[in-house]
């Protein structure tokens, strides 16, 4: 009788693709900016794509802080943050977006809002924002998956320094992916043709 091979069936969850929520256009700057995300599942926020002061091509360097809950009342200082990333970055000038690629991505938990604090230390080529304008900016987006909320930022290259104004708003893209299950593994085994291995052996 012919014996049929073991049947190893491997299901792996892979990674999600990486989806983007954007925001508005810069029209003001520059220093940092605030913002508070909110998931409708569990995700990973890889980068932000943002404007900058700067001429094209200069470098720069943003420090990234992140706090649990809304940062409102923790604006003026980093107590309660903690600093999560430093990240190196080239100004694509004040009209077109620049990538913030994380070295580690952020977490957002299900439901769980989380704060997180942008902040150029590089004089001269600081973040830019939007809330100049006559009417008072959005400061809410969403998608299906994610929420962003921003209405404060802070002048100049020292985090938590210069001077606060609001309503002021993160202008640019967050870019997020979902946190994959964990792996799962299903064996299916035919017990002759195991049975037969072991008598050759």
């Amino acid at each position: 009788m012919k014996r049929l091979p073991v049947l190893i069936l491997v299901a792996v969850a892979l990674p999600g693709y990486s989806q983007t929520l954007s925001t508005a256009l810069s029209n003001n700057g520059t220093g940092g900016i605030f913002m508070t995300l909110t998931s409708n599942s569990d995700l990973s926020v890889v980068s932000f794509d943002t404007y900058f002061g700067a001429a094209a091509g200069t470098a720069g360097s943003v420090e990234v802080y992140v706090r649990d809950g809304a940062y409102a009342g923790f604006t003026a200082s980093n107590v309660g943050w903690t600093l999560f990333d430093t990240v190196a970055f080239t100004s694509n000038g004040t009209a077109t977006l620049a990538a913030v690629t994380l070295n580690n991505q952020i977490s957002l938990q299900t439901g769980i809002g989380k704060s997180v604090y942008l902040h150029s230390v590089t004089t001269g080529n600081g973040i830019r924002y939007t809330g100049t304008s006559a009417a008072p900016p959005q400061t809410t987006w969403s998608n299906a998956d994610l929420t962003l909320f921003s209405d404060v930022s802070r002048t100049g290259a020292v985090p938590f320094g210069g001077t606060q104004f609001t309503p002021r708003t993160f202008a640019g893209n967050v870019s997020y992916q979902a946190v994959p299950e964990p792996a799962s593994l299903a064996v299916l085994g035919l017990v002759g043709a195991a049975a037969a291995r072991r008598r050759k052996r």
